[in-house]
């Protein structure tokens, strides 16, 4: 009797060992998902891509499971378009640009500038060698009213030239029609920026730069104000969110820029592989024209301003009709 009590005592037991266990519900491993950031950024064909031509080559890491999409746009029209329903988050674009999107409302900021003018007059007549040599001539330029037209006016009012009666300023489609019009002979004195200077220079001997606007634009306001032209902007939402990814995007876009002007003759090579309207044989001469260097937005902030005020002068339209407020530039 006491066996048998004893075995069913025991098998009370087991049976209720084997349901406790039963109960326990079995260990899963779990991870916390990860956060992955994914983000395009865009750049204007011309010399605006310049400083970013290694990041498009090599795509820099910037952090875990954090990926850039670069992408170049083929015309201000295009990129604007991308720039106002916000699906770039960073974009290297005209100073103007920046300012005019930022006056109407797009959620850009100024985070750095890239670019210090690449604009250069050219000319096969020999007498011409300052500004007061303009006098009386006819010069080549493109896009009536657009920024690069205002500052050539503005450095010939600066220099006692009367843009609107002294001189014939003749405007001509493009750039490269400029250019094709130089190389033939049949444009005397012509306003190119960079890489058409180096393309004209190259294809007919008898041209030269006569006059560098760079160097005059710093001549008239001094060395510490120079001709902010170009610049990378980012979407303000996405900085705010992502600060470490924008600071980490900014030191290699830095350090591309400069790569490229210590390297012009391989990043020439890497320019064979982009389409940015650059032509490789004419890029290692083009580079150190382009006057590229990485200054963040707030120590660029009187150049820059002086910039704008220009254009605001003479053409209130290509800004947005004011000046950015402070907002308009970004802190790390």
């Amino acid at each position: 009797m006491r066996r048998r009590i004893l075995a069913l005592l025991i098998l009370g037991l087991w049976a209720a060992a084997i349901s406790g266990c039963q109960s326990i519900p079995p260990r899963t491993s779990q991870k916390n998902p990860v956060d992955t950031i994914s983000f395009k950024v865009a750049v204007l064909r011309g010399p605006t891509a310049l400083g970013m031509v290694k990041m498009l080559d090599s795509p820099p890491n910037l952090g875990i499971d954090t990926t850039a999409e670069y992408v170049i746009e083929q015309s201000p029209d295009t990129l604007s378009a991308k720039l106002l329903t916000g699906e770039i988050a960073v974009a290297a674009i005209p100073t103007n640009l920046a300012a005019k999107l930022f006056n109407k409302g797009v959620n850009y900021q100024l985070a750095a500038m890239n670019t210090w003018g690449v604009l250069y007059v050219v000319t096969n007549d020999e007498s011409v060698k300052s500004w007061p040599d303009l006098k009386g001539q006819q010069i080549d330029n493109s896009g009536q009213g657009a920024a690069t037209d205002v500052v050539l006016r503005y450095l010939l009012a600066k220099n006692g030239i009367d843009p609107n009666k002294d001189v014939i300023i003749k405007y001509v489609p493009t750039p490269a029609e400029q250019a094709q019009l130089a190389i033939a002979g049949r444009s005397k004195i012509t306003v190119l920026p960079e890489p058409w200077v180096s393309t004209v220079l190259r294809d007919n001997k008898d041209l030269k730069i006569a006059l560098d606007m760079q160097q005059e634009w710093t001549r008239i306001h001094g060395a510490d104000v120079p001709f902010a032209q170009t610049c990378l902007v980012v979407n303000a939402d996405f900085a705010v969110k992502h600060p470490a990814v924008v600071g980490k995007f900014l030191d290699e876009y830095a350090a591309s820029i400069a790569w490229v002007n210590q390297n012009p003759a391989a990043a020439g090579e890497m320019i064979k592989k982009q389409d940015i309207g650059i032509p490789a044989e004419v890029a290692a001469s083009a580079i150190p024209r382009c006057n590229l260097r990485y200054m963040d937005a707030v120590d660029a902030k009187p150049a820059i301003e002086k910039y704008l005020q220009v254009l605001l002068d003479f053409s209130p339209d290509s800004i947005g009709g004011k000046l950015p407020d402070a907002q308009f530039y970004y802190q790390k």
